[in-house]
């Protein structure tokens, strides 16, 4: 009897298990033991799982047919990204969620994580399409009642407000417009009106939108398609001046851009940085406005470092019609840039934001040597600003004026002259003015209180006697009683030439030099946001480059150089003040820095580099060069070229018994040697190879027609590993 009745079981049990895996599955509904990819757990007798549509929801349940103790489950959506969400214990070990707005025929994808005592298994994922009944009743009600009007128009968005009636709950609207055309979809409940969006528009543009309604069967509206017509609007620009700012005196304000105080002169609005922002300034009402269009970040250059520590806020007026965040930062040579978010943004008004500068102290920002801002928004919108100005509210009057003034020279050079200067005062910032020469040439700078500040008079004559007169004041002009302060000093003899380089031609691919032809269009000033002002100057009758008050700068080359046969890069630099300087080689995506080191102030210091040295960077792709490592002072470059130093190198007298011939040559060049040639090849002066030519002889003729006219290298290749470079003249 026992043998029966585990026999009767067993059969039950295979007849059960035929009917897990035998079971007839729909996309909404089945009965499966499969688990997730990869797999997480296992199933036994597996789970039942099933999908409805009520309108645009949809309901997803699972059961699990094992029985585990301590059972939760979890829905794992995919649509597009990952999620988890708690699901809702039904009868039994059945769970069930509902994810509601969902858009008719569209595709959602799920899966059921079972979490119990002891483990967790999670089924396959499920992807089913949203209102797919899997031949339920037959629906071949159409949809009624379908309107389609304008809603909200704006400037790159219209408002299209749907509706219809439906016996299954829920209506799908196909909207087409423009030209291809672009094509959109939504849905909505029955007999309730849906509002939809449609954005990415023109401004002042007219559209056509085509909207279809249908059910989840396909059944038509008939009165389909209703043309919806809208223009979009112009996009809204400020109408009216931003707020009047308050009338403070001189010496409670430092202005930027105002047309209410003075601004800093000399003030850069759109310093090239690489944005994508569009700068104007325009006028609104009275007032100079500035506009940034298609903003994605924005830099302002001051046109003299500003000292702000004596002062308590930032003002600043921002309108835009579609920005949703914008920052603004504050940059110091000392301390880099430190940023605060400008909120609220109410759009289509003016923002007025006065900014504590604690804001920015507090973040380690120093307030002594502003030079630069910063605006970054969202990414592609319009913003305007007027009034951007640092000010002190208080009210008490300063009376009180610097003390401890000292004035004297620093550095001299043959073309300039270092001041160090140094007061003291209660509002923790003093301003000196520098009048010198015939004229006189007046300058002014800032310091902070108690600090010595360092600044260069530069443009000087080489050996001539200066007396440099030097008032303090602070900035509500009281003056220290010593003022002026007189300084003398007498600039240096003119500054030598660089050493003359002696290399071939051949073995030279030049940068920057007189003794050779250099890399052709090289733009040595691109605004990279640097502070370095660069220069061209004569030294000793000799082309140099003069950077100033350096951070870094960028040397952008006329064309890509193919340095892969060269073996080093050589340098010259010639330091007055400047007391770090590195230099850094740049291939698409790769670059490394070597510092020049040791530096000798007044002299020129000759390096010459190995390539090898500069891991990573592709010699062959060479496109840019940057300096960098400053302190913010003053010195000179020249002779900056590739070269090869090898025994085998670009060295024609290494196998003088090598002969190329025409030279000039018009059409075909022959070369011959003694041994047997492997190669040839011709490079033009950027080390590109335009022509090259297998041999395995010791003669042959090349057919050079096709080269334009002009001046060429060619390098010819021995069996025996010699190699021979010779200039050659193609007319």
């Amino acid at each position: 009897m026992k043998k029966i009745t585990r026999f009767i079981l067993l059969l039950a049990a295979i007849v059960a298990w035929g009917n897990v895996v035998n079971a007839t599955n729909t996309e909404c509904a089945g009965t499966s033991t499969e688990t997730s990819t990869p797999a997480q757990g296992t199933f036994t007798l597996g789970y039942n799982y099933s999908f409805t549509t009520s309108g645009t929801d949809v309901t997803f349940t699972c059961e699990l047919l094992d029985s585990k103790v301590g059972l939760v489950a979890y829905a794992w959506t995919y649509n597009p990204n990952f999620a988890e969400t708690q699901m809702t214990q039904g009868t039994g070990q059945s769970f069930s969620k509902t994810f509601t707005g969902q858009t008719l025929n569209s595709t959602f994808s799920v899966a059921c994580k079972f979490a119990f005592a002891g483990g967790m298994a999670v089924t396959k994922t499920f992807t089913y399409t949203v209102g797919n009944a899997c031949g339920g009743s037959s629906d071949t009600q159409a949809p009624t009642l379908f309107t389609a009007t304008k809603g909200t128009v704006g400037s790159n968005s219209v408002e299209l407000l749907l509706n219809a009636t439906d016996d299954s709950g829920a209506i799908a609207y196909t909207i087409s417009y423009g030209t291809g055309p672009t094509v959109v979809t939504t849905s909505g409940v029955s007999a309730t009106q849906k509002s939809y969006v449609v954005s990415g528009l023109a401004p002042s543009t007219a559209y056509s939108f085509s909207v279809v309604a249908k059910d989840a069967a396909g059944n038509a509206a008939a009165n389909n398609p209703i043309v919806v017509s809208a223009t979009t609007t112009a996009i809204p620009a400020p109408a009216v001046s931003a707020p009047t700012p308050p009338t403070y005196s001189a010496a409670k304000v430092i202005s930027i851009f105002s047309d209410a105080y003075t601004n800093v002169a000399g003030t850069n609005l759109n310093p090239n940085w690489g944005q994508a922002t569009a700068v104007s300034t325009i006028q609104v009402g009275t007032d100079n406005v500035l506009k940034y269009a298609n903003l994605n970040y924005q830099g302002t250059q001051f046109g003299s470092d500003v000292t702000a520590v004596s002062m308590k806020y930032l003002h600043v007026d921002v309108w835009t019609p579609n920005e949703t965040s914008l920052q603004i930062f504050c940059i110091s040579h000392s301390t880099g840039e430190k940023y605060v978010q400008l909120t609220p943004l109410n759009l289509n008004a003016w923002n007025s934001f006065d900014i504590p500068l604690t804001s920015f102290t507090s973040q380690g920002l120093s307030m002594a040597d502003l030079f630069q801002f910063k605006i970054v928004g969202a990414g592609g919108n319009i913003v305007y600003f007027d009034n951007l100005y640092f000010y002190d509210n208080t009210a008490s009057v300063d009376t009180q004026a610097p003390t401890s003034f000292t004035a004297t020279a620093g550095t001299i050079a043959s073309d300039g002259v270092e001041l160090l200067l140094n007061a003291t005062d209660d509002s923790g910032a003093i301003s000196y003015t520098i009048s010198y020469g015939a004229g006189p040439t007046v300058v002014s700078t800032s310091g902070v209180s108690g600090v010595q500040k360092s600044y260069t008079i530069s443009g000087l004559t080489a050996s001539t006697a200066y007396s440099f007169s030097v008032v303090a004041k602070d900035a509500t002009g009281n003056s220290a009683a010593n003022s002026p302060v007189v300084v003398s000093a007498t600039t240096l003899a003119g500054l030598p030439a660089a050493p003359t380089p002696t290399l071939a031609a051949a073995k030279v691919i030049s940068i920057f030099s007189d003794a050779y032809t250099n890399v052709a269009a090289t733009n040595f000033y691109p605004g990279w946001g640097q502070s370095t002002v660069a220069s061209a100057t004569t030294m000793g009758g000799n082309a140099a480059m003069k950077y100033t008050t350096f951070n870094y700068q960028g040397v952008e080359l006329g064309s890509h150089v193919n340095a892969s046969a060269m073996t080093k890069l050589h340098v010259d630099i010639y330091p007055t003040t400047e007391t770090a300087v590195r230099i850094t080689p740049i291939s698409p995506g790769h670059e490394l820095s070597i510092s020049l080191t040791p530096l000798t102030a007044n002299t020129w210091n000759s390096f010459d580099l190995l390539l090898s040295s500069f891991t990573g960077v592709v010699t062959s792709d060479i496109y840019q060069f940057k300096f960098d490592g400053g302190t913010g002072k003053t010195f000179y470059m020249d002779n900056l070229y590739f070269y090869n130093d090898t025994a085998t190198g670009l060295n024609a007298a290494e196998s003088s018994n090598t002969i190329c011939y025409p030279n000039p040559v018009v059409d075909k060049l022959t070369v011959s040697a003694q041994s047997e040639i492997s190669q040839v090849a011709v490079r033009n002066l950027l080390g590109q190879s335009v022509k090259v030519v297998s041999v395995n002889s010791t003669s042959k003729s090349i057919d050079l027609s096709s080269i334009a006219s002009g001046h060429y290298f060619v390098t010819v290749k021995l069996a025996n590993g010699q190699v021979s470079t010779q200039k050659l003249v193609k007319q």
